[in-house]
C-alpha cells in the first residue's frame, strides 16, 4: 500500500488549479461543480446528494442556495476596483444584492481589510446574518478619495435551493461493520491550503484505497470518506447518519490545511484518549516540526463530530494548522503557497496512518518463556553479540494487552513496520490476535 507513484504531487496540484477559479460557497453551483470534478477523479463513485433549503437540522437551519452574477464598485474617478469576475474573494461571502450610490464613509462601513497584511484581500463570510461588503487590501483602501461610489452587487439568496454534500464507502475486504471517517470541507473560494489541500488529498487516498482493494490488498476496515461545506455540512451529514456512526467508526480525522511544507500538526479529540488520537499521534509525532494541540485549538469539523451529544473518536489532521500561518484566509493563500511536494508528502503520511491503523491489534505470545524461534528460522543460531532481532522484541511485549502501537512505540519504529514479524509469528502459531 505504500509504494505510489512519484508523479501524484504533480497530479494533486494540477486538480488544485483547476478547482482553484471556482466560486463556492456553502451551498451553490460552485459547490456541486467542485464536487462534480473530485467525482471525475474517484471513477464517478462519489454518492452526491442534497438537502432543501430550510430544512431543520438539529439547532440549524439549511441556509439558501446562493449564486452571484456579478459584483463591483465605481469609483468617484470612473475605475471598477474590488470586481468579483476579477478575484471573487473580493465579495463579502453571502453578501446580499445592492445597487446604490454612497459617500466614501458610507462605504468603509462596508469594507473589509487588513492593516498587518496590507497587500492582502481577506476572505470574509456572513453566512448567517443579512448583509453585503467587499473585501478590498488594505494598500489600495488607502488610495481611496473623497466622493461618490456606485456599489453595485448582483447575487441571489435562493429559499427553494439545496446544500450539497457527497460521500464514498471503501468496503472492508472482511465482513468487519468497523468504519474509519476521513471528512474534509469544499466551501472556501479561491484559496488554495485552507481549502483546496485537504479535499484534494483526501480524494486521492480515497483512490489509492479504491485501487489497493481492486487489486486483492485486504483492508481490515470500511472507509467512508464524507465531503461537505465546514460546519453546517458536517451537521447536516451528521443529522442523517448519527447513530450509524456512533455505532460504526472507530477512528476518524478532519483533513484541513494541508498542502504547505512545513510543520504537521494534531489537533487532539476532547479527551485526546481516542483510537485516532493514538494513531495520528504515533504517525506524526517524528515528523520535522510536529505540533500537538489540544481541543481547546480546534477550528474545523472535528468540532461537530466530537461535540458531547456526538462524541465521535474523531481528531483534526494539518501540516500548518489553520490560522498559524499569516495567508490564512487571504488571496496570499494561493496556487503558489501550495506544492506538489507539501500534496504528496501529506498524502503519504496519510497512507502510513492507515497502514498503522490496519496492523493495530493485540495480540497475546501462545508460549511459556520464549519460544525457540532458532529452529523455526526466526532467530541466529550461531550466538554473537548482537542484540536481539524486531521479531524477538516484538515477541517479548505481546501480552494480551499492548496494542501494535505500544510495542512500535516502545521500539522506536512505525507499527506497519511490523507486519514481516507478525505474520511469520501467527504461521508459526506463536501468536494468537486477542484484540483487533
Amino acid at each position: 500500500m505504500l509504494n505510489l507513484n512519484a508523479n501524484l504531487g504533480k497530479q494533486m496540484h494540477a486538480l488544485a488549479s483547476r478547482l482553484f477559479p471556482l466560486f463556492r460557497s456553502i451551498t451553490g453551483e460552485g459547490f456541486r461543480q467542485s464536487l462534480g470534478i473530485l467525482n471525475e477523479n474517484l471513477n464517478n463513485a462519489l454518492n452526491i446528494h442534497s438537502i432543501k433549503s430550510g430544512t431543520q437540522v438539529f439547532d440549524w437551519l439549511v441556509p439558501p442556495e446562493y449564486s452571484v452574477k456579478e459584483a463591483f464598485i465605481i469609483t468617484p474617478e470612473g475605475k471598477k476596483i474590488c470586481d468579483f469576475k476579477q478575484n471573487n474573494l473580493h465579495l463579502l461571502n453571502f453578501s446580499t444584492s445592492i445597487d446604490k450610490e454612497l459617500s466614501l464613509d458610507e462605504l468603509n462601513e462596508h469594507l473589509y481589510s487588513l492593516e498587518y497584511l496590507p497587500e492582502a484581500i481577506p476572505y470574509v463570510t456572513s453566512y448567517y446574518k443579512k448583509r453585503w461588503g467587499f473585501c478590498i487590501a488594505h494598500n489600495e483602501r488607502l488610495k481611496l478619495k473623497s466622493g461618490k461610489y456606485k456599489v453595485f452587487i448582483d447575487a441571489k439568496h435562493d429559499e427553494n435551493g439545496v446544500l450539497n454534500y457527497a460521500d464514498l464507502l471503501i468496503p472492508s475486504s472482511t465482513k468487519s461493520k468497523d468504519e474509519v471517517l476521513i471528512s474534509s470541507y469544499l466551501c472556501h473560494p479561491s484559496m488554495a491550503n485552507n481549502e483546496l489541500s485537504g479535499p484534494i488529498v483526501a480524494c486521492f487516498l480515497a483512490k489509492h484505497l479504491q485501487n489497493y482493494a481492486h487489486g486483492g490488498g485486504h483492508l481490515k476496515y470500511n472507509y467512508r470518506f464524507v465531503f461537505v461545506p465546514e460546519t453546517i455540512g458536517s451537521i447536516v451529514y451528521l443529522s442523517k447518519h448519527l447513530k450509524h456512526l456512533q455505532k460504526r467508526v472507530k477512528a476518524g480525522f478532519v483533513l484541513s490545511c494541508m498542502g504547505d511544507d512545513e510543520a504537521y500538526s494534531l489537533i487532539h479529540s476532547p479527551n485526546a484518549n481516542t483510537l485516532a488520537d493514538k494513531i495520528a499521534l504515533h504517525t506524526f509525532k517524528n515528523k520535522e516540526n510536529f505540533k500537538e494541540f489540544s481541543f481547546l485549538d480546534r477550528g474545523s469539523d472535528e468540532r461537530q463530530y466530537c461535540s458531547p451529544n456526538v462524541n465521535l473518536p474523531v481528531v483534526g489532521l494539518c501540516r500548518t494548522r489553520y490560522g498559524d500561518f499569516k495567508e490564512y484566509h487571504t488571496s496570499l493563500d494561493n496556487l503558489n503557497f501550495i506544492s506538489a511536494k507539501g500534496l504528496f508528502n501529506s498524502l503519504e503520511t496519510m497512507i502510513q496512518l492507515i497502514c498503522n491503523l490496519e496492523i493495530n491489534a493485540v495480540y497475546k505470545s501462545e508460549c511459556f518463556c520464549e519460544p525457540n524461534l532458532g529452529k523455526r528460522g526466526l532467530y541466529p543460531t550461531l550466538s554473537l553479540l548482537n542484540s536481539p532481532p524486531l521479531i524477538a522484541n516484538f515477541l517479548a511485549f505481546c501480552n494480551a494487552q499492548n496494542d501494535c502501537i505500544d510495542i512500535a512505540d516502545k521500539l522506536g519504529i512505525k507499527a506497519y513496520e511490523l507486519r514481516e514479524c507478525i505474520e511469520k509469528l501467527l504461521k508459526h502459531k506463536l501468536i494468537k490476535k486477542v484484540n483487533s
